[in-house]
């Protein structure tokens, strides 16, 4: 009877032990299952991310081509034209004793129209941009902006740091994308540009106290492209972009990128 109870006694424990291995065994072949299919997401996401990072670093290669050729187009002809324009009529004014002053008047409106355009043009050159210090490029956008009769101040932080080619181009093109906005759109009466180097970062805002904007609504516009483009060169040299507004309030781009 003893012995009965002993093999009884040894076969529970033989059947809870299997049991608990064949247990064991099931929440290891769901755990590894879980951890591939993870795994397998990351490395989807992470294909994914390197597509659309691909993707973007073409479209703006491609528009900085577009840029550059619209750049060489304006100072190869259209300057030229502007140019041969305004000599023709200083020869016409030195013929002509009569109508002068109207003369003196387009002269000046071509000349306003031809710095309008180099300005314009140097601005599209990806490879002047690249020659030149962030705050040089910005100063000169500043000038075009006061050209066309906006209130902008530019301020400069203090322990100027240089920033990487790729990520000065970009930086220099949000800016651009964030004035043109203003000049567009936002009815603004002061801008304001504003540099802090910090130890890591280099930090950029510009504010308007322009009409504003609902940012969600602007963004999922067709024409909200100029937005997102600010989102999405900002993303790709490994900064963040923050653009906050409201109606009748202004506008504030908020652009935090790494030095290197």
């Amino acid at each position: 009877m003893q012995d009965t109870q002993i093999q009884i006694v040894v076969i529970i424990i033989a059947i809870t032990v299997v049991l608990l291995f064949i247990g064991i065994l099931f929440l290891v072949m769901i755990w590894s299952y879980n951890n591939k299919k993870l795994q397998m997401a990351r490395e989807k996401q992470q294909i994914q991310d390197a597509f659309e990072k691909q993707l973007l670093q073409s479209k703006l290669e491609i528009q900085e081509e577009i840029f550059n050729d619209i750049s060489q187009e304006i100072h190869d002809n259209v300057g030229q034209l502007l140019s041969f324009a305004k000599v023709q009529l200083n020869i016409i004014e030195q013929q002509s004793a009569r109508g002068r002053e109207d003369l003196k008047a387009v002269k000046e409106t071509i000349g306003s129209a031809f710095t309008a355009l180099r300005s314009l043009a140097k601005s599209l050159s990806s490879d002047r941009v690249q020659a030149f210090a962030l705050t040089d490029n910005i100063r000169e956008e500043v000038r075009r902006m006061q050209r066309a009769g906006v209130d902008i101040v530019f301020n400069i932080g203090s322990g100027e740091r240089p920033v990487n080619q790729q990520s000065k181009l970009l930086l220099f093109r949000m800016i651009q994308e964030a004035l043109q906005n203003i000049l567009k759109h936002a009815r603004a009466t002061q801008v304001v540009i504003d540099l802090q180097y910090q130890p890591e970062t280099l930090q950029v805002t510009v504010h308007d106290n322009g009409a504003g904007f609902n940012v969600d609504q602007e963004i999922e516009k067709k024409d909200g492209l100029g937005l997102q483009n600010i989102l999405n060169r900002a993303r790709l040299i490994g900064g963040t972009a923050t653009i906050s507004s409201s109606p009748e309030e202004g506008t504030s781009i908020h652009i935090i990128v790494p030095y290197a």
